[in-house]
């Protein structure tokens, strides 16, 4: 499970709430077929019982999300059949997006060892709960993708689309400038 990276002391945060993803699944190892978002009042943190699965959209159109204390109610924000492993998710302040970083297990590993193989993907959204967009997906990267990533928020150039992606590639701290290009800039 991830926190939403709202910047130092969640400071861009949408509201008052603190927001967990977490793979769909029993293990951390393997691929589940979709992630699940919690969310808690941070007052709260500690408080088990106030937690709230995404359970939907409210069926009036109105783009309203609905929160469940039953764990059996919860829905999925984010699909991909087989391929959900490790994820972050940070906020974006001048794109206005949440970007949602995915380790893809490698296509040659069985059980997949993304240390040393595999990809990741890039998702952008408007809201924590999606709709999520590919802005970039590698099923087989240059290094493995590591155990973990992160477009940090505090690394987000808050003047420019540049950014950077931290990350534990080949089992050693990498780092990889990036740059976002809005899609109707291109021609």
């Amino acid at each position: 499970s991830v926190f939403l990276n709202y910047g130092r002391c969640y400071h861009d945060a949408r509201d008052n709430y603190v927001y967990v993803y977490s793979p769909n699944g029993d293990s951390a190892y393997e691929p589940a077929d979709g992630m699940v978002l919690l969310r808690v009042h941070r007052d709260d943190l500690m408080n088990r019982s106030s937690y709230r699965y995404y359970a939907g959209m409210n069926s009036d159109n109105s783009n309203h999300p609905l929160w469940a204390t039953k764990v059996a109610q919860k829905r999925e924000v984010f699909s991909f059949p087989g391929e959900c492993l490790r994820l972050s998710v940070s906020y974006h302040p001048k794109l206005n997006r949440y970007l949602l970083w995915q380790q893809l297990p490698s296509s040659s590993g069985s059980p997949p060892d993304t240390r040393f193989e595999g990809g990741f993907a890039i998702y952008e959204a408007p809201e924590p709960w999606g709709p999520w967009a590919t802005v970039f997906l590698t099923p087989d990267w240059d290094v493995g993708p590591g155990e973990t990533a992160s477009i940090p928020a505090k690394w987000i150039d808050k003047n420019s689309m540049k950014f950077y992606l931290v990350f534990s590639g080949d089992d050693a701290l990498s780092i990889r400038r990036g740059e976002f290009i809005p899609a109707g800039f291109l021609k």
